[in-house]
């Protein structure tokens, strides 16, 4: 039987990636040829705090010259010098990234969520030199920076504090002073050579690993530059026929409240809106109030968000006509089923996609940190209430296969794999969790294809995930590895043995995010719930927490050579949830 592989069913399912690097893309081409006075980026605590495409484009090579010429970032070959940054949202941040990779360096994303060993830990596995943190973690680096590097710690020298308070804008050194927005300027090497783009490395982001290690996933020049070409194709399409039908295309504005550790913050703030010409309104981190009534103070027509935030928008009694402006709602890094799609679609307020109705589809998009984001897409101006994640994207191939690595047949579930120059090179400095990421199929000579541990099934050429294959969990969009809440666990010495699966959330906030439940050998009788919990607390970040609860049990189930029988865990999980009077919490 011929494979079986789901590809893009638009006019033009492979087209022409540009063979430019992602600066000169954004900055210096017909693709994004936006005038220099385009305002791209705004502090929503005061507008007038604000950088546009030129004063980008300079602060960009001011920090480039600063880090090459204070501490050596990409003086020795593009790629090689890793730069760690943690911050909060603020308006300088896309300055930074820029100028990091026009220095030549990496930028290395590290959650603001992050405990003091979990930093230390990333610095160490990224080999980073250099730490850029915003005022909210000096003292943070101050406890971390002894423990990084391999015992030899990192001098406070080495990490800077990115400030951008109006008129004050900085980067300077914890200890010596030494300001890295330089008078002088560095332009970025231009690259247009395919197999330098794709060989290239500009960006880490830190996916947990299920062995309780985090994994850097690096991307490229032609990861960035083909996922903003292609996700941006739809969209272009769509503003093309509203021309042509006489309609005024609305502005692009956004509002910055994710991570930007996460591929959806790193894209959607600081790379994807520049693209479109479109402005990004920053706030300083996320919280309900301040989010919702900034997407209407500021007239919001591109929200991307999570589902736990779509819940809040369908039931909050706050809610009035706050999203009247939101023109195009976009949804990902957990799936959304279609009764919340359908409730969240009631509170949004543009008519969209020619139906002539005053309302928002919401439209759910799926891929990972590996994939540089989305491979699926529902294309803008579709209307989509089933809960599905969408069509192929064009350049992408996605086969789903079984634990033999045979095809499914369409309408069974199946394991999703993808090929497509939007999948990473690897993990960094990890040739061994690369190598178990891809995998060659049988009935396929060509390059390999990356598992994405994803369960789905095809209905009408649309895909819809059921189940993760992989041990990861995801809390509100943010990946919790079993493992490493394990080895915590192990460590306290009341505990013989712990195994953590995931529980479905129910609460407001928690739909669609998988809860941490942890299964426990006591070594000490008397030790308690609370115990464990508070002493989980104490060395994670406060996304990893044991919300599901603990279950204390007399065995774990292991198969024959000692391996952790999850599944069970899991169904034993869903009937204790079905009857939670069963459960010995």
């Amino acid at each position: 039987m011929a494979p079986i592989v789901y590809r893009n069913t638009g006019p033009e399912p492979w087209v022409d990636i540009p063979n430019l690097d992602l600066l000169t893309l954004l900055f210096d081409s017909e693709h994004a040829p936006w005038p220099p006075e385009t305002v791209l980026h705004v502090d929503a605590k005061d507008p007038t705090n604000q950088l546009t495409k030129a004063s980008l484009s300079t602060l960009t090579r001011r920090i480039a010259h600063g880090l090459r010429t204070n501490y050596g970032i990409g003086a020795h070959g593009a790629g090689r010098d890793v730069v760690t940054v943690i911050s909060h949202g603020q308006i300088l941040v896309p300055a930074l990234f820029f100028g990091i990779i026009a220095a030549g360096g990496v930028y290395s994303a590290a959650s603001p969520h992050s405990t003091p060993a979990e930093l230390a830990r990333q610095v160490t596995l990224g080999r980073s030199g250099l730490v850029v943190c915003s005022a909210e973690f000096v003292e943070l680096l101050r406890r971390t920076a002894p423990e990084c590097g391999n015992g030899g710690g990192l001098p406070l020298r080495n990490v800077l504090v990115l400030d951008s308070a109006p008129g004050a804008w900085s980067l300077r050194s914890v200890e010596g002073g030494i300001n890295c927005i330089s008078a002088q300027l560095l332009d970025w090497e231009r690259v247009t050579d395919p197999v330098a783009l794709k060989a290239s490395l500009i960006v880490i982001l830190w996916s947990s690993g299920t062995t309780g290690l985090p994994k850097g996933v690096m991307l490229s020049h032609l990861n960035l530059v083909a996922e903003t070409y292609i996700t941006a194709l739809s969209g272009r399409a769509w503003g093309a026929r509203q021309v042509e039908l006489g309609n005024e295309l609305p502005p692009y504005r956004t509002l910055a409240h994710l991570p930007i550790s996460h591929i959806a913050g790193l894209f959607g703030y600081l790379i994807g809106p520049q693209y479109s010409g479109g402005l990004v309104v920053w706030l300083r981190k996320y919280n309900w109030v301040d989010f919702y009534t900034s997407v209407s103070k500021f007239g919001v027509t591109a929200l991307y968000t999570v589902p736990s935030i779509f819940l809040r928008i369908a039931k909050s009694e706050e809610v009035k006509d706050h999203f009247r402006t939101v023109e195009s709602a976009i949804t990902g890094a957990a799936p959304m089923d279609g009764v919340l799609q359908r409730a969240a679609n009631e509170r949004l307020g543009r008519k969209v996609g020619g139906t002539g109705k005053e309302e928002t589809y919401i439209g759910q998009t799926w891929g990972l940190s590996e994939t540089t984001g989305a491979v699926t897409a529902v294309p803008k101006g579709e209307v989509d209430e089933s809960g599905c994640i969408g069509f192929v994207l064009p350049n992408v191939e996605i086969r789903q296969i079984d634990d033999e690595l045979r095809d499914v047949k369409p309408g069974e579930p199946g394991h999703m794999v993808v090929r497509s120059p939007l999948v990473t090179n690897g993990y960094f400095d990890n040739p061994k969790a690369t190598e178990e990421a891809f995998v060659q199929l049988p009935d396929d000579d060509g390059d390999k294809w990356f598992c994405t541990g994803d369960i789905a099934v095809i209905r009408d050429g649309k895909f819809y995930i059921v189940d993760r294959m992989k041990e990861l969990l995801k809390y509100k969009g943010l990946q919790v590895a079993p493992a490493e809440i394990e080895n915590i666990l192990a460590s306290h010495t009341g505990v013989a043995e712990a195994a953590v699966v995931g529980i479905p959330g129910t609460e407001e906030g928690e739909v669609g995010s998988d809860l941490p439940r942890a299964y426990v050998v006591r070594k000490d009788e008397s030790l308690t719930e609370g115990q464990l919990k508070d002493f989980v607390k104490s060395q994670l970040a406060s996304y990893k927490q044991l919300r599901g609860g603990v279950v204390f049990i007399d065995e774990i189930p292991k198969n024959a050579i000692g391996k952790y029988l999850r599944r069970e865990l899991r169904e034993r999980a869903k009937k204790e949830v079905a009857s939670p009077g069963k459960a010995k919490l």
